[in-house]
């Protein structure tokens, strides 16, 4: 899903900055969220697309305020009231929409694919599907074998612990090497 997002941040990155209706799109729902801009900022962006981009979406959320002289210092960003949904914001971010839409199309397709699909791609690796995605996941059989890579992975976890042990320091650590990565991807999705 972060994939669709930088993808899509690029493509505006590009041209994208010179399409009035986008730009209008992102004035309305205020920029990117925070997670987003440090995306944007890490994409080896040219000065002049951010600038054109930046300028329009600074100039519109200042627009309308008394001459400089008469308002003071800069007022900083608008506060989430106490209580108010983060998601909210979140759901406002273009990329982030773009995410979630790719995330119901990956949920759907890997509800839909046959099991012996699902066990031969399974077969040639180690992957697995995160604890939310999971969690997203109806009932059934993808959703009980991709349990159970999980449940492995635990082992794994269990295995790592073990041969840490300095008792058992001479014994190879083998697939559970990893172990700690693959439970970070497994919590915490695409990091």
């Amino acid at each position: 899903m972060a994939g669709a997002s930088r993808a899509y941040l690029r493509g505006v990155l590009g041209d994208g900055v010179n399409d009035v209706q986008l730009r209008a799109d992102w004035r309305r729902r205020g920029g990117l969220c925070p997670r987003h801009w440090r995306v944007w900022r890490s994409l080896e962006s040219p000065a002049l697309s951010s600038t054109v981009l930046l300028r329009d979406l600074l100039g519109s959320a200042i627009e309308g305020a008394p001459p400089a002289a008469a308002r003071g210092p800069w007022p900083g960003p608008r506060r989430r009231p106490v209580g108010a949904d983060p998601e909210a914001g979140a759901a406002r971010c273009p990329a982030c929409g773009l995410e979630a839409q790719a995330e119901r199309r990956y949920l759907d397709a890997l509800a839909r694919l046959p099991p012996a699909k699902l066990e031969g791609a399974l077969a040639g690796g180690r992957g697995f599907a995160c604890v939310r995605h999971l969690a997203a996941l109806p009932d059934g059989p993808v959703r009980a074998r991709l349990g159970a890579r999980l449940s492995d992975l635990v082992a794994d976890l269990d295995t790592f612990l073990r041969l840490s042990d300095h008792r058992h320091a001479g014994e190879p650590m083998g697939a559970a090497g990893d172990a700690w990565l693959r439970a970070i991807r497994a919590l915490g999705g695409d990091v």
